[in-house]
């Protein structure tokens, strides 16, 4: 996958873009994440200034998600969206620490939480909606971290994570990131894998886990239930 350059761009409006579509390399052992075909000859290249609202050429593929503390499947349609500023150390342009100046389209945007394990290992890996090996579909290979201030790492690559989301609108969703900082705390999170948990350990075990850290990550998605084909 190519990587997304430093550019600018008005608000565009946020159409349905259902064109050709092309499948990367990914490992069928993959338990949470399934492409779906068709497959085209031609790649997405974001390395051309353009619309992030184009889906020409972007892979189709579902990954895990909770909305309501139920697994629900998230079809991504378009590849992730890193705009700059903020200035990303990352390749990718992506960035976990601010917020862009522009974003892929006008009006409010629902958010995604992507919340991250760190410093432990999950015991039960189908807990991860994005095991890190191999990469989710339509994510970042690598993330800028410097304005988290975590010593000795500027810039993490394929970090493991979940996704937590609130509603079932489709389209494109702003990520905030939240690191799990306790087994403990991942644990009350996957036995109730819902927003209002989370709060509730930032409330009263602010050492177990951290705040809502803004990025300028964008992914672009449907909602369906577990199983459900589109």
């Amino acid at each position: 996958m190519l990587f997304p350059v430093n550019h600018r761009h008005t608000a565009l409006c946020c159409a349905s873009m259902f064109a050709l579509a092309v499948v990367a390399c990914t490992d069928s052992t993959q338990p949470v994440s399934r492409v779906v075909p068709p497959v085209a000859a031609l790649a997405h290249d974001m390395s051309i200034p353009g619309d992030p609202n184009s889906a020409a050429g972007d892979e189709k593929a579902f990954i895990h998600g909770w909305l309501d503390g139920e697994l629900v499947e998230l079809r991504y349609t378009r590849s992730y969206y890193c705009d700059q500023p903020p200035t990303s150390v990352a390749p990718s342009g992506c960035e976990i620490g601010a917020l862009p100046e522009d974003f892929p389209r006008g009006g409010p945007i629902p958010i995604i939480y992507a919340i991250a394990p760190i410093g432990f290992t999950p015991s039960d890996p189908s807990t991860l909606h994005c095991p890190g090996t191999p990469l989710c579909p339509n994510h970042p290979p690598m993330i800028d971290v410097t304005r988290l201030d975590l010593p000795g790492v500027s810039v993490v690559a394929r970090a493991p994570h979940s996704h937590i989301i609130t509603s079932r609108q489709a389209g494109w969703h702003r990520t905030v990131n939240i690191r799990v900082l306790s087994s403990s705390a991942w644990d009350a999170i996957v036995a109730t894998p819902t927003l209002a948990t989370v709060r509730q350990l930032q409330a009263e075990h602010p050492g177990s886990i951290s705040g809502d850290n803004p990025t300028n990550i964008f992914f672009f998605f449907e909602v369906h239930t577990e199983g459900q084909m589109p």
